[in-house]
C-alpha cells in the first residue's frame, strides 16, 4: 500500500497543479502492483489483477467518453485495481464516489456556475431518456471551480481504507 499511496501523492499533486495525471506515474503504479502480485500470489493473482483492471476500464471508460471523468482518473482507478482486490475494491470505489458527490454538493452550494451545470445535466439526461438519443454534451471547461478532480476523493478514500475507517 505504501507504493500506491506514493503514486497517489504524485497523481494528486500533478492533477491539482497541472490538471493532468502523468502516464509515467500510472505506469509505475501498474508495474509495481503487477510485480508485487506476481511475487505474492503467482500467475493466478496476476491474471486476477489484469481482469480487475479490465473491468474497471470497461465500467469507467464510457464516463470518460461522455466527459464525466478524465482519462487520468480512469487510469488511476485501474492502478488501484492492482493493489486492492475483491469486494474491497468495490467498497473503495463506492466511498470514492460518495466523497466526490459530497464535494459536488458543496461546490454546487458555493458556485452558481456549478448549479447551472447541474441543471444542464438534468435537462440533458431527461431528453436522453425521453427521446432515446444522445446529443453532444456541451461542457464548459473554462470554469475550473466546477471541476471535481477525482484524484482527491480517490486519495481520501484510500487513506480512509488504510487507517481502517471502512
Amino acid at each position: 500500500m505504501v507504493i500506491l499511496i506514493g503514486v497517489f501523492c504524485i497523481a494528486v499533486y500533478m492533477d491539482l497543479r497541472f490538471y493532468r495525471i502523468p502516464n509515467g506515474c500510472i505506469l509505475i503504479g501498474v508495474v509495481s502492483g503487477c510485480i508485487m502480485t506476481l511475487v505474492s500470489y503467482s500467475a493466478a493473482g496476476l491474471l486476477a489483477v489484469c481482469v480487475a483492471m479490465a473491468v474497471i476500464f470497461a465500467v469507467f471508460y464510457p464516463f470518460y467518453l461522455m466527459g464525466g471523468l478524465g482519462a487520468g482518473d480512469v487510469k488511476l482507478l485501474m492502478v488501484t485495481g492492482c493493489f486492492i482486490r475483491g469486494e474491497r475494491i468495490i467498497q473503495y470505489l463506492l466511498v470514492t464516489f460518495m466523497i466526490a458527490a459530497m464535494l459536488s454538493v458543496i461546490k454546487g452550494m458555493l458556485f452558481q456556475a456549478c448549479r447551472k451545470r447541474l441543471l444542464y445535466f438534468g435537462r440533458y439526461m431527461r431528453k436522453a431518456v425521453l427521446t432515446g438519443s444522445l446529443d453532444t454534451y456541451r461542457l464548459d471547461r473554462t470554469d475550473k471551480r466546477c471541476v471535481i478532480r477525482l484524484s482527491v476523493p480517490a486519495f481520501a478514500s484510500l487513506i480512509m481504507m488504510c487507517i481502517g475507517v471502512y
